[in-house]
């Protein structure tokens, strides 16, 4: 199963989840109303056995009450997305200038594994309150994710445990498991909406309580039905695609000791969340987050059985407590880990981008040949503003004199030292640039929505200094302004989609590419052919004139197909694999354009090799 395969999977399933959504609604309608008949028929008011009426008025009443409190909650997770949940639950957002040794290894381990999966780092949450080993991936794009770990977690996995965690965490979001999860939680409050409620009314205290509490309870006895439906369906969903992160935590890292490692300590130790609200949340751990007896576990646990995952992932021996004290010792033989990568190559030819399990050692090399003063200078909001203003400079020395005076006088020192060390890295084309964007983007995310506002204006303003876009300011624009715009503000109308839409968005895109890639028109244009050959639009085009092409329209044609089904996006990105590899090279601007193209229509793109 590759990526888009696994996302178009995930979209299904969430088909499934909304019938069982409907399913739980009525069930929960239903009691209501057989309640009400049953308390008229005690009091003796000769009430009918059905009232059409009756019914329809609880349907209106609760079942709307209901999808009221599901909207607002997906509603909610829409504007705010991964950083909701990780702060419900109470996470603490992890400075990237933190002094805790155990902080700053997670910040690694996450930087290394985003490199590698092509995606921008996570922001890092840390969950100080909760002494079990456990982790999250939460977030609706590759763009705005979070990472959670426990204190308990950081404090008890060592660097390749930890790295298997992560990797497991980078796979769901890699795999759209981590959008499929906010979903789901915000279908879900919901239905457990009656027995948050009915826990409140169960609190009152006083001479009128009475009532109060009896109707708390009646909430809660309705509203257990909600609660069952509801971890059916986190149950069915979680189950398979653990096993699917598991694998694809195999493939990032190459090393499945460490996950197997990790997994055992989950066995020893214990993965429970105290968080209340982790009931609603127990689908996203990555160990489950609640403890149930053997046969509840059976119907309606989140996670698979420990022994299954790590005799898949490692196929190592290992000593469970509960096989000790029977002085009997589990040995889990061969390794299960599937043949096909769930995180494979784009296009799976040799127009295709570098698996992400291919390119750990390549991120860490990256990561490891950066100047450490600089690195650690843009940890900080100062440094990782004046890192935008170096990748930014222009070449000419009078436009970059102009650009200095726009950029605040504290991030001079950083812009300059950047500049001048990438300009010392000719060969390297636009993959150091990708790379110090990756590291800056998670302390720019930390900034307020104002901050981020102004970053991006500042942006803006320094690429306007030679009165022209280039492509290549244009793809790192796109990457920023992706990453830093709330959800919210990314989005566009679906009904301006249409068949002929679509078609014209991909001719801007794949005209775009075959120019910024080919110097002579003919042979950017048989590189366009070529890769419309390809693509899924329905009619030919002509090939367009390069003072055609719009930026804007570029922009507003990735908005447009990053709403498309995922397996009509991934002909999109092969016929763009196809125009960049017409001439059998990457240029540092068509890298540079790819990952723009890839991280708007929320793909993974590891580095591409000149």
């Amino acid at each position: 199963m590759d990526f888009f395969a696994a996302q178009d999977h995930a979209l299904r399933k969430s088909r499934w989840w909304v019938f069982c959504f409907v399913l739980a609604v009525l069930s929960i309608v239903t009691l209501v109303y057989l309640s009400v008949v049953l308390f008229a028929a005690s009091q003796e008011l000769n009430a009918p056995l059905w009232n059409a009426e009756l019914f329809f008025w609880i349907c209106l009443l609760v079942g709307g009450s209901i999808a009221l409190a599901s909207l607002f909650k997906v509603w909610q997770i829409s504007r705010h997305g991964g950083a909701l949940i990780a702060t419900q639950l109470g996470g603490r957002m992890i400075s990237r200038e933190t002094s805790d040794p155990a902080e700053k290894r997670l910040l690694n381990v996450i930087d290394e594994m985003a490199i590698a999966a092509g995606i921008p780092a996570p922001v890092a949450y840390a969950l100080d309150e909760e002494p079990g080993l456990n982790a999250f991936a939460a977030g609706l794009s590759t763009r705005d994710c979070v990472v959670g770990v426990t204190r308990g977690l950081l404090e008890t996995m060592n660097r390749d445990e930890l790295q298997g965690v992560i990797g497991h965490e980078i796979s769901h979001i890699v795999n759209g498991d981590s959008r499929l999860n906010l979903k789901l939680i915000g279908v879900l409050f919901g239905i457990y909406a009656l027995t948050l409620i009915g826990r409140i009314f169960m609190r009152a205290r006083g001479k009128n309580a009475a009532p109060f509490v009896l109707m708390g309870l009646a909430l809660c006895v309705i509203g257990f039905v909600g609660v069952l439906f509801g971890r059916i369906i986190q149950a069915a969903i979680s189950r398979e695609r653990e096993y699917l992160a598991d694998a694809s935590a195999v493939q990032f890292t190459r090393h499945p000791l460490g996950l197997a490692s990790a997994l055992k300590k989950l066995r020893n130790s214990g993965s429970g969340i105290q968080n209340p609200q982790a009931a609603t949340a127990s689908h996203l751990f990555f160990g489950a987050s609640d403890a149930l007896s053997s046969f509840w576990s059976s119907l309606f646990a989140t996670h698979p059985p420990l022994a299954e995952r790590i005799r898949r992932v490692g196929g190592i021996f290992v000593e469970f407590p509960d096989a000790e004290q029977s002085g009997e010792k589990v040995i889990l033989q061969s390794s299960i880990v599937p043949d096909a990568s769930p995180i494979i190559a784009l296009t799976g030819g040799s127009s295709s981008f570098a698996p992400p399990s291919a390119s750990i050692a390549q991120a860490q090399s990256l990561l490891s040949s950066l100047p450490e003063t600089l690195r650690q200078q843009a940890q900080s909001a100062t440094g990782a503003v004046g890192v935008i203003g170096g990748l930014l400079f222009s070449e000419q020395s009078d436009i970059r004199f102009e650009q200095e005076k726009q950029l605040p006088p504290v991030t001079l020192p950083v812009a300059r030292e950047l500049y001048q060390w990438l300009s010392s890295q000719p060969e390297q084309g636009a993959r150091y640039r990708l790379v110090w964007l990756d590291l800056v983007l998670p302390v720019l995310r930390e900034e307020s929505e104002t901050g981020r506002q102004q970053l991006l204006i500042l942006a803006a303003a320094l690429i306007r200094a030679d009165g022209r876009v280039s492509p290549s300011e244009f793809a790192l624009y796109s990457l920023l302004r992706d990453t830093l715009l709330p959800p919210s503000a990314r989005r566009v109308k679906r009904s301006e989609l249409s068949a002929r839409q679509l078609d014209q968005d991909i001719v801007s895109l794949l005209a775009l590419l075959a120019h910024a890639g080919h110097e002579d028109t003919e042979t950017a244009e048989k590189a366009y052919q070529a890769a419309m050959a390809s693509s899924p639009a329905c009619s030919p085009y002509p090939f367009p004139e390069k003072t055609a092409l719009s930026l804007t329209a570029i922009s507003r044609a990735l908005a447009h197909l990053a709403l498309t089904a995922p397996l009509y996006r991934k002909k999109v990105l092969h016929a763009c694999a196809v125009a960049v590899h017409f001439d059998g090279k990457v240029t540092a601007v068509e890298n540079e354009l790819l990952r723009a193209f890839t991280q708007s229509l929320d793909c993974p793109a590891p580095l591409v090799e000149g």
